[in-house]
């Protein structure tokens, strides 16, 4: 570890998105960053991006729908 700390640790802040377009551009970003070969702490920061949205409290029932 590097001294700043267990990054799973961090308290997640909420993030709002207030379109269903601004959800998929966000869900979009994070995706891209869910490979593996990307540093294991990039995809963690992702992770926590997804807690964010959550946290928001989105919901588009259309995002649902195929």
């Amino acid at each position: 570890m590097t001294g700043d700390g267990d990054v799973t640790e961090k308290v997640i802040d909420p993030i709002k998105v207030y379109s269903e377009k601004e959800l998929i551009r966000e869900i979009d970003k994070i995706a891209a960053t869910l490979v593996p070969e990307k540093d294991w702490s990039i995809r963690i920061a992702a992770m926590q991006r997804i807690e964010g949205l959550v946290l928001g409290g989105w919901y588009f029932p259309s995002f649902f729908q195929e």
